[in-house]
């Protein structure tokens, strides 16, 4: 088969499309923009105090929640970030579309506890995402 230059380009193309595809890893993808919004939960580097945070938070929600709060926040597991009066991210790590019992309405349990971190934590320019079981973003970048 003699080469052509169409055999060529697409012999380059299909170089390019392989090398650039093996390039990305999930790492690249889990990076939060300039606000904070990340589509993947982002790592937890101290799973110890995001253990604690979470905990902190069913606490606060046992007492001041709603119903309907008090039930979705049982399904976070970790709240990753760092957050004050002024600014900062959370990131809520959840069991929904996972665990031991079934979420029936998802969307309406990542409201719940969205509201519920607003009323626990205020903040002028803070920002809250929940994340389901697989660590892939069900809102993000929600102002607390």
């Amino acid at each position: 088969m003699k080469p052509t230059p169409h055999t060529a380009a697409v012999l380059a193309l299909c170089a390019a499309l392989f090398g650039g595809a093996t390039a990305c890893t999930a790492e690249d993808t889990a990076k939060a923009d300039k606000v904070g919004v990340a589509e993947t939960l982002p790592t937890d580097t101290d799973k110890k105090q995001s253990k604690k945070q979470a905990e902190d938070f069913r606490s606060w929600v046992k007492e001041h929640g709603t119903t309907q709060q008090k039930a979705a926040v049982l399904r976070v597991d970790r709240i990753i970030g760092e957050w004050n009066e002024h600014t900062g991210n959370a990131y809520i790590s959840t069991d929904i579309n996972g665990g031991k019992t079934e979420v029936k309405d998802p969307q309406a349990a990542v409201d719940a506890i969205v509201k519920a971190f607003s009323g626990w934590k205020d903040s002028d320019q803070g920002y809250v995402s929940v994340y389901d079981v697989f660590g892939n973003a069900m809102v993000t970048n929600q102002q607390f």
